[in-house]
């Protein structure tokens, strides 16, 4: 199964970012993100089998940190503007308390065979699939680039269920604030 762990966003900044969406979706050659998948990946798993689950949720119930709050703002591209591949939104505010869970994440998993990542703070909201999408970086350079606060008081495995309509996510477990 593939997994990843996150943070989805909340409801207020999903219906903020839903006119983006629509708007780049009608786009030649990008593939814009599903609205309800809407996330800030803290960890890429991948492939995992089955019977490792069990460890994975053992070590992340041991992954303390107190809620934060996080400011989302601005539009950036991977690997950059010149050869958009990813579009995405940035973390203005907060960005720190997220890399802190990150390397909690990455700490705790570390113990149960999982090789520690970088991580870069930011909301994946379209993928570049053809060189004509790259028009893009000008569509959003002219949008509204402002979607506000949310608090953060839980992170997610999720499963990535990859299908020809896209992926299908679905939440394993959910995991709060731990005092």
């Amino acid at each position: 199964m593939r997994l990843f762990i996150a943070v989805d966003l909340s409801e207020e900044l999903r219906e903020k970012i839903a006119p983006i969406l629509k708007t780049i979706s009608e786009l030649n050659g990008v593939k814009a993100v599903e609205r309800e998948n809407l996330h800030i990946t803290l960890k890429f798993l991948g492939e995992v089998r089955e019977e490792r689950l069990p460890a994975i949720v053992e070590a992340l119930k041991k992954v303390e940190f107190e809620p934060f709050k996080i400011y989302l703002k601005g539009f950036g591209f991977f690997p950059n503007d010149r050869y958009a591949r990813v579009a995405w939104i940035g973390v203005k505010e907060g960005e720190e308390e997220l890399k802190k869970l990150a390397e909690s994440i990455n700490s705790a998993l570390k113990k149960v065979g999982f090789k520690p990542e970088s991580f870069t703070a930011h909301v994946t909201i379209a993928r570049v699939k053809k060189p004509e999408g790259r028009r893009i970086v000008e569509i959003l350079r002219d949008l509204e680039d402002d979607f506000g606060w949310m608090e953060v008081k839980d992170f997610r495995l999720k499963k990535s269920t990859l299908t020809s309509k896209g992926p299908i996510y679905e939440d394993l477990e959910v995991y709060g604030v731990v005092k």
